[in-house]
């Protein structure tokens, strides 16, 4: 059952991902080689989950690591420290870039770069407050 719905969500990315490519290539957009960038970023997620999908349906084994590794305390937690990590490098170099494009007159993209560290500290909050309440 899950690896019908992997294989459907690999499916569905990889045909998200060709459609951008094909925008990219017609020239839709100002950006196509942004639209190319994320396309092919997404094209290559679906094709290595559909890989996933094909070697969990086709290797028993294979299978079980990966249900066991899910269900693992020490993966959850290591995840758990991962995403910790993650946002405070990103707080700390956010802030940094901000406060060095505000000194060198690069006003809107500092202004987005301490709008994006204040989104990330509300929604922290936010889920706190939700996680705080359920658990």
């Amino acid at each position: 059952m899950k690896e019908n719905k992997l294989f459907k969500i690999s499916i569905a990315e990889i045909a998200i991902g060709v459609i951008i490519q094909i925008l990219a290539v017609i020239g839709i957009g100002d950006e196509s080689g942004i639209l190319s960038g994320v396309g092919s970023g997404i094209l290559a997620v679906g094709a290595v989950q559909l890989f996933r999908a094909f070697r969990m349906q086709s290797n028993p084994e294979y299978k079980k690591k990966i249900e066991t590794a899910a269900k693992d305390e020490r993966y959850a937690f290591i995840s758990m420290k991962a995403k910790e990590a993650a946002f405070g490098i990103y707080l700390m170099i956010a802030a940094v870039v901000s406060i060095i494009w505000m000194l060198t007159g690069n006003r809107e993209q500092g202004v987005l770069a301490s709008m994006s560290i204040c989104l990330l500290v509300f929604l922290y909050a936010v889920m706190f407050r939700i996680l705080a309440k359920k658990y």
